[in-house]
């Protein structure tokens, strides 16, 4: 016999549960599904261990009063092993009837989404054969998924689809396990906890199919094999710390080949695009338009022709195509890219970070531009900010073109007459020492300096608050410093990069 806690692995995944059920009801053998009706009597019978199903609609009929709920919560108690809310209670229709089921101890799994007959004929087939009823649902999902696929959805509706079809935080990985899509269904707080911890730390995966490559193109042209399928390697993940049901793996396996199909389309548009030499239109979602920029020459891991193109297939997943387009090909010197820049955000600095992130160095953005013909413009403005930030050491990942006379004088810093031996005597205080502790007093006082408060610092540092302060509190003591003082602040600031930058050359640093 199948179990309430089989039934909801299995066949229910997205259910969530009024109260955590207890083990004792978790594992109560299920004999068979009735539905609620609104006549008299709602039910035709009830077994021990049936599941009742119950729409909302339907509870407020034969519900509605404290009196008829309560009469039926009692009989729900006595007999049932589970109650089963659908439909969504706009009204609080059903209040009354899961409030009583509820004081009476009776599970309660909702499912707002789910009509009540064709739940039934779901629960029914699961209890008469499994197998069966999981291929069923599978393929339901495989179904939604094509239909989103043929409508034109991103990859990330379509991760987003599939993880709230099975109540879990959902992530698509590529090939060199970068998130390329990640989705937490809402109504889940245990998925975005898991999908958080998971974007930190990069555990809490119960379960990773990798992506089956598809068969290979028979009208490809030979000379162009070194554009081949490494692109569309890569993962889709279940996130979570539950334990993974039959149904959960049947739809993986069977989301993952859907969107490996996908990710072979959408490369195979995009290298017909580059093999036509057509350059790519700007985001249909502008105007107005960033344009990013970083280097692409010199990555250990996109040496070849091969894994250059890969990797760009990947960069292009970040965003839709309305909303990121990617200029040039895999023998450009650069990552090109043009994003919208829209009132979330005008200066397209949220993209800049993503694609900064992926790409794991600093990232330039334009100003802004409303107009086709500004795209030159802004390239050359993302360009010179690029190269000002990167005779400055410590640039951000996100370089600002507003802000490229900011970097030209932080990057000229080390040109200032004796700046280093004036910086050294200033920090002298900090550089006693063994050098990992002088490391770290560096670099605690610059991430103080640069932040707002102790609090931000004290995350940008991945250390508590409290050590924050202590930390503070030595360094105030041993330079007899008061880090309130603007005056030193702004001379604190100046000394520590230029002497970082000298320990990044190899200079020496005496105490």
């Amino acid at each position: 016999m199948a179990t309430l806690a089989e039934l909801r692995t299995s066949l229910l995944p997205a259910a969530a549960a009024a109260d955590p059920i207890p083990t004792a009801a978790a594992t109560r053998e299920i004999a068979w599904v009735r539905v609620l009706r609104s006549r008299v009597p709602a039910l035709d019978a009830l077994e021990d261990g049936d599941v009742v199903i119950a729409s909302a609609a339907v509870s407020g009929v034969v519900a509605g009063s404290a009196e008829d709920a309560g009469a039926l919560a009692d009989a729900l108690a006595a007999r049932a092993a589970a109650l089963l809310v659908t439909g969504v209670d706009v009204e609080g229709r059903s209040a009354s009837l899961v409030s009583a089921a509820e004081g009476r101890g009776v599970p309660i799994l909702r499912l707002p989404d789910a009509d009540a007959a064709a739940l039934e004929r779901s629960v029914i087939a699961w209890l008469v054969n499994r197998r069966a009823a999981l291929e069923e649902q599978a393929a339901a999902l495989e179904r939604q998924l094509e239909v989103l696929a043929l409508g034109g959805a991103d990859l990330v509706t379509l991760v987003a689809a599939f993880g709230a079809f099975l109540g879990r935080a959902a992530v698509l990985e590529g090939r060199r396990g970068d998130a390329l899509a990640v989705h937490a269904p809402a109504e889940m707080p245990a998925a975005a906890a898991a999908a958080s911890r998971f974007l930190a730390t990069g555990s809490g995966v119960a379960l990773r199919v990798a992506l089956p490559l598809p068969p290979p193109d028979p009208t490809r042209r030979p000379d162009l094999a070194r554009y081949g399928e490494p692109a569309l390697r890569g993962s889709l993940l279940l996130l979570g710390d539950g334990p993974i049901g039959d149904l959960e793996r049947t739809a993986t396996d069977r989301a993952a080949a859907l969107m490996a199909l996908e990710l072979s389309r959408d490369a195979a548009v995009h290298r017909a695009r580059d093999m036509a030499r057509r350059s790519e239109a700007l985001p249909a979602d502008g105007p107005p338009w960033v344009v990013l920029v970083a280097r692409q020459a010199g990555r250990e891991d996109v040496e070849e022709a091969e894994q250059r193109e890969a990797f760009r297939a990947e960069l292009r997943m970040l965003a839709p195509n309305r909303r990121l387009t990617l200029r040039g090909d895999s023998e450009s010197l650069e990552f090109r890219l043009v994003a919208v820049a829209d009132a979330d955000d005008p200066q397209g600095l949220a993209m800049a970070g993503r694609v900064a992130g992926f790409l794991r160095r600093s990232v330039a953005v334009s100003r802004p531009f409303a107009d086709a013909g500004g795209r030159p413009a802004a390239e050359a403005d993302a360009r010179a900010t690029l190269e000002a930030a990167e005779r400055y050491a410590s640039a951000p990942p996100v370089v600002r073109a507003d802000r490229v006379a900011a970097y030209r004088l932080l990057g000229n810093l080390h040109n200032l007459p004796d700046g280093l031996g004036l910086a050294q005597a200033l920090l002298e205080p900090l550089l006693r020492g063994r050098p990992a502790l002088v490391s770290e007093r560096l670099e605690t006082l610059r991430v103080v300096l640069d932040r707002p408060g102790l609090a931000a610092a004290a995350a940008a540092l991945g250390v508590h608050r409290n050590t924050i302060a202590y930390r503070v509190r030595r360094i105030e003591l041993l330079g007899s410093w008061d880090l309130q003082d603007p005056e030193l602040r702004l001379s604190l600031a100046v000394a520590i990069r230029i002497v970082q930058r000298a320990q990044l050359q190899h200079d020496p640093v005496t105490a």
